[in-house]
């Protein structure tokens, strides 16, 4: 009988430790639950419900279960009156539709599923704050909805985690006075211009939305002119480092702001998940240079790394590597010449500092570390 209750003491002891451990998640990262929501990235796709093989002309490779087991956790949607029903299109119902209704199933699934993750939706919105109010109490979502109000400041991760509501809900229609979770997306956020058709129009100058708001939509997306359709090959190019990164910082930088929905098309392409989490660990912004100038005595590659890293050095020297909060994580004799350094594998995504000590000088740059 004592053995039995040992067993049962202690199967209860590893199922606590596994809920604390469930629990100090918060998107998939413990650091994220002490930051505010207003104080994190989140990877956001561009016309989230317009993949490729339902819909013509889409911006997405994949629906949106899938875009949130990949780590998708903004979604932006158009919705119209069709069909008697609230229903996701984008421009004409002819190039596709689906009820909205399908996507709200498969959004509680996944909050359902995944009790420590924060889901946002911004709505591009033609129908009624009533039918919307409706569409979400049919769902089941209104449980999971968080209401928030401009004059008090955005709880945390951990608070909204914990109160079980990890849902925000923005439209750019300003008629959901009657359901304050239905909140007026330009009384929080301001975003950048949301029309660029080449990488030339890419500014971070504020199109809608007031510069007082906290929240920072950062819309990086490159659309063919006269369609409105995403470009796979585009966004290969501006999803990638040191593009995705030095943008997001430069705007940054520019602005004051930490970009909160990183807004994309195509999200598996590039690195835009490795480029979240920088904008979640860095804290302030940072230009990524990949590799020292010709003739300073060191040149490193390729960068981002994945699992190792290339040194051509003049000089032999200790080389250093620290992450965002200055510690080390890495250190290495380096002979004259090229030296191939396999990287840890605890080491997490994100952007790193690196110092090269010799005789003569000392060196240093910035390493991002992706796709681990």
């Amino acid at each position: 009988m004592k053995m039995v209750l040992k067993l049962i003491v202690l199967a209860l002891i590893v199922l606590s430790q596994g809920m604390q451990s469930a629990r100090a998640q918060c998107n998939g990262d413990p650091s994220l639950c002490a930051k505010r929501y207003d104080e994190v990235c989140y990877a956001t796709t561009h016309n989230a419900f317009n993949y490729q093989g339902a819909f013509i002309l889409p911006n997405q490779s994949y629906d949106i279960a899938r875009q949130m087991q990949d780590g998708v956790r903004g979604l932006m949607l158009d919705v119209y009156w069709f069909n008697n029903r609230p229903t996701v299109y984008h421009g004409s119902n002819f190039l596709g539709n689906q009820p909205l209704s399908d996507l709200l199933d498969d959004i509680k699934t996944f909050l359902d599923a995944n009790p420590t993750d924060v889901v946002t939706i911004i709505f591009e919105c033609y129908i009624t704050a009533s039918q919307m109010n409706d569409v979400f109490s049919s769902a089941g979502l209104l449980s999971y909805v968080h209401t928030q109000s401009t004059s008090t400041p955005w709880p945390t991760l951990g608070d909204m985690i914990a109160a079980n509501r990890r849902l925000v809900v923005f439209t750019d229609a300003n008629d959901g006075a009657a359901y304050p979770w239905y909140h007026h997306v330009w009384d929080f956020a301001v975003e950048t211009d949301y029309s660029a058709q080449s990488r030339s129009d890419f500014s971070c100058a504020y199109n809608r939305g007031d510069s007082s708001n906290s929240l920072f939509i950062l819309n990086h997306f490159v659309t063919a002119q006269g369609i409105g359709t995403g470009i796979i090959d585009s966004a290969l190019a501006i999803n990638s480092q040191p593009y995705l990164l030095d943008r997001a910082s430069n705007c940054w930088a520019a602005t004051g702001k930490r970009p909160n929905f990183l807004t994309v098309d195509f999200y598996e392409q590039g690195d835009v998940m490795a480029t979240r989490d920088s904008l979640n660990h860095l804290t302030q912004p940072v230009t990524l240079d990949p590799t020292q100038p010709e003739g300073e005595g060191i040149e490193i590659g390729p960068n981002p790394a994945q699992d190792f890293v290339g040194i051509n050095s003049k000089e032999e020297g200790m080389f250093t590597l620290y992450n965002i909060e200055g510690r080390t994580v890495l250190q290495e004799h380096l002979s004259s010449g090229y030296n191939r350094i396999l990287l840890p594998q605890a080491l997490r995504n994100g952007m790193y500092c690196w110092q090269m000590q010799s005789h003569a000088k000392r060196l240093s740059g910035k390493l991002l570390i992706s796709h681990r």
